[in-house]
């Protein structure tokens, strides 16, 4: 089946349908970032800028110090600065912390 539209008929329709695509899409982004007090070795890997080492420098403190409480937690890891700190934000973030959790010291 085919149709003919006028060609600003087309234009009109395809902007509409690029704001209705692209809203719901930033979101869906936001609501698919992972918890990063759960977060495996390749998830952390996974995220531009964040290597073997940093990962495992992560993986390292949580265990040491307990779950982080905020994202901002993160620079007291080594290896972590604001450049990868950001980067992390768009991929993760930090559920509240459950009762009974240790919680992590932010000095």
């Amino acid at each position: 089946m085919k149709f003919n539209f006028k060609p600003l008929s087309t234009l009109m329709l395809a902007a509409c349908l690029s704001l209705g695509l692209f809203l719901p899409v930033s979101g869906a982004i936001a609501a698919m970032k992972a918890d990063l007090n759960s977060a495996t070795m390749e998830q952390l890997e996974a995220v531009k800028g964040i290597g073997h080492d940093t990962a495992q420098n992560i993986l390292v403190y949580k265990k040491e110090h307990g779950n982080f409480s905020s994202m901002e937690g993160l620079e007291a890891v080594n290896g972590v600065g604001k450049v990868r700190l950001e980067a992390l934000n768009e991929a993760f973030m930090v559920e509240s912390t459950k009762k009974g959790d240790k919680k992590t010291s932010m000095k």
